[in-house]
């Protein structure tokens, strides 16, 4: 089964899918369209996946894999380099 955790992971593939920049509702659009049947069979995730992306952003920016908040625009996320 599926966790917040596994969102890091999708977060980051939606973001090379979209050249390493995309806002927000992209990502979602993005993770939504290609992992719909994970986030339905993962019980609780499927009901808060949507606020547990900020979770998962907030991992990858200690992380050092995205851009820090102050350096993006509000609405969009950005990988830190193109990997």
């Amino acid at each position: 089964m599926k966790t917040r955790k596994d969102l890091c992971e999708w977060i980051v593939e939606a973001l090379k899918e979209l050249n390493g920049s995309a806002q927000i509702s992209k990502i979602r659009n993005y993770i939504w369209e290609h992992h719909q049947d994970d986030l339905i069979r993962s019980g609780n995730l499927h009901f808060t996946w949507q606020e547990d992306i900020f979770w998962a952003a907030t991992q990858l920016r200690a992380k050092g894999v995205l851009k820090k908040a102050k350096a993006t625009s509000k609405s969009v996320w950005e990988l830190q380099e193109l990997q």
